[in-house]
Parts: C-alpha cells; sequence; structure tokens
C-alpha cells in the first residue's frame, strides 16, 4: 500500500482550506493506515508544517505493527523530516534533501508570553532532536547543535548522519540540488478562506459578507475579491508589459554560455 505525504503538513481542521486555495497539503486524517498490518510505502516531498499534526503522523507511523518504507522523493524538511524518523527502512532520491531545525513560531503577548513560549519550543526542539537521535544512535545534543543553525543535507549525508538508510539508484551519478521550504497560509488566509468557502456551500450573493471565525472577525467585500483577482494576475501583466517593451527596443546581445 502506498501513501503520500507532500505539500504542507497541517491540522485535520485546515487542510480543507489550504486546498481550497489550491495548495498541495497533508494532514493526520489523509494516512488512512490498513488493519491488516501489511508493508505501507511512504512518499515524502514536504517542506514541513504543523509540529502536531507532523507529531501525530509521526506516532501513527511509530505504531503500525507492519513494516513502514519511507521514500524521500524530494525534500523531507523540519516536521516532515521528523515523520521520516518513522521508517523501518528509508531512502531518499539522490536529488533529494533533508533539513532539521529548531521549533519556530509567530507569538504575541507581553513578555511573560514571549518567556513561556521559549520555553515551550525549547521543549518541543529537544522532543524533536530525540527523535533523530532514537534513528541514528547519536547524541540529542549533536542534532540539537545542528538544528539550532538549521542544517541541509544531501542524500549522502542524509545516510551519513543516519537520517537515511540508503541513497536510490546508488549506482548512478547524480547531483543533488536543494528545494525550498513550503510556505504556511497566515491566520487571516485560512480565516478568510473558511468565510469565503461557506459562502460557496451557503450560495451567498457576491458583496460585502462578514463572519467570525475563533474570536477573529473577517470581512470580505467586492473590492477585496477584485483586488486578489489582480494580485493573481500581476505575473502575466509584467510579462506582457515586457514584451510590449521588448518589441519597441533594438534586440539585446544574447549572452552566451548557460543560464539556470
Amino acid at each position: 500500500m502506498k501513501l503520500q505525504v507532500k505539500g504542507t503538513i497541517v491540522s485535520n481542521s485546515d487542510v480543507d482550506v489550504y486546498r481550497w486555495y489550491g495548495k498541495e497539503a497533508t494532514a493526520p486524517k489523509d494516512l488512512v493506515l490498513p488493519e491488516t498490518n501489511e508493508p505501507i510505502d511512504v512518499e515524502i516531498n514536504s517542506g514541513g508544517g504543523d509540529v502536531f499534526a507532523g507529531a501525530e503522523i509521526y506516532t501513527a507511523l511509530r505504531k503500525y505493527q507492519g513494516q513502514v518504507n519511507i521514500s524521500i522523493v524530494g525534500v523531507a524538511a523540519s516536521a516532515a523530516s521528523v515523520i521520516a524518523m518513522a521508517g523501518d527502512n528509508v531512502k531518499i532520491s539522490p536529488m533529494g534533501m533533508m533539513m532539521i531545525h529548531d521549533a519556530s513560531d509567530a507569538n504575541g503577548g507581553n513578555a511573560k508570553a514571549h518567556k513561556h513560549a521559549a520555553e515551550v519550543l525549547d521543549g518541543l526542539s529537544g522532543q524533536i532532536a530525540d527523535s533523530y537521535a532514537a534513528r541514528t544512535g547519536r547524541s540529542a545534543d549533536d542534532f540539537k547543535a545542528l538544528m539550532d543553525k538549521e542544517t541541509w543535507f544531501t542524500a549522502k549525508a542524509a545516510v551519513e548522519a543516519g537520517l537515511a538508510d540508503e541513497v536510490m539508484f546508488a549506482d548512478e551519478d547524480s547531483l543533488s540540488m536543494v528545494a525550498s521550504m513550503s510556505d504556511q497560509l497566515s491566520p487571516e488566509a485560512l480565516a478568510k478562506g473558511r468565510v469565503v468557502m461557506a459562502m460557496d456551500e451557503n450560495k451567498t450573493v457576491a458583496g460585502d459578507h462578514e463572519n467570525t471565525v475563533g474570536n477573529m472577525a473577517v470581512t470580505i467585500d467586492g473590492a477585496e475579491i477584485a483586488q486578489l483577482v489582480a494580485e493573481a494576475l500581476q505575473p502575466y501583466q509584467e510579462a506582457l508589459d515586457n514584451l510590449k517593451s521588448q518589441e519597441q527596443e533594438p534586440e539585446a546581445k544574447k549572452p552566451t554560455g548557460f543560464l539556470f
């Protein structure tokens, strides 16, 4: 059986909003494990996301009684790298990368709130380091130092560190490449998405609409929708403007060599 951890790792309550925005995402409820305890193959290509959603997926895989084979086909960063630690066997593409770093949070409030958040983050980072140590046999302190400076591992380096067992297609020559971390939607974007999704479901007539999500009042009006559409079309408009500009200017001398 094949399962996938792709895109941003999010909570069960947020995953539908991400998909409404057209963003690839994985939530704990997406990984439905078979009751037969048959071997499962889990493909990972994720820049991480919600640490608790990642912990839930990690725990479910660790508890599974059957063989868990992990394949990192792109990037396993942050929370996704923790999920990879649940595998009985971990393979990584020769083009794959792993990244580990300290837990982070967007915290607000007074000094006491910030101190409390720092304590929680230190605890979370320590637990994450423990998950790497448990699989590799290296000390948690080693990984804490690597996490503190944010460390990227090529496929070969991941195997050398014990984070992966083998490089796929090891008999073939390959180059490693860096993949960027997934971006997470802001609380405001999530809230507005929920409102617009509710509008679609209720077939609300276009116009001003106000709702409360949690304790956050959200207003979406026709002007804001028009602005969002304009922002989405901006790259295409810029490309069109550039083409028009090139038509009016003499042809520039083409560079030699290759650009990537």
